[in-house]
């Protein structure tokens, strides 16, 4: 399994992972969690699970949340399973 990238092209931190990426010469699957109800889905069924993704968790049942929230994105899987949402650490691993 190759490099995950859960994202959206209308998150502005995506798509400059994109273009980093790419310009790295790395590469990835990239699932649109907006452009597919599925991949939606594929982010959601560990978004629930990972503790990296707790805070935005908590975040989420605040009443200013669609107004302020984050959902987590990019988020990258690795090869091994960890996810994680920083590029740096990403690049020193592919």
């Amino acid at each position: 399994m190759k490099l995950q990238f859960y994202g959206s092209h209308l998150c502005p931190k995506c798509v400059e992972s994109q273009k980093i990426l790419k310009e790295k010469g790395v590469e990835y699957e990239f699932i649109d969690v907006n452009g597919d109800l599925y991949n939606l889905k594929r982010f959601l069924a560990f978004w629930v699970q990972e503790d990296i993704f707790k805070p935005f968790r908590e975040q989420a049942e605040k009443p200013d949340y669609a107004d302020e929230g984050r959902i987590g994105l990019p988020c990258f899987r690795l090869e091994d399973g960890e996810c994680t949402m920083d590029l740096d650490y990403v690049l020193t691993k592919v």
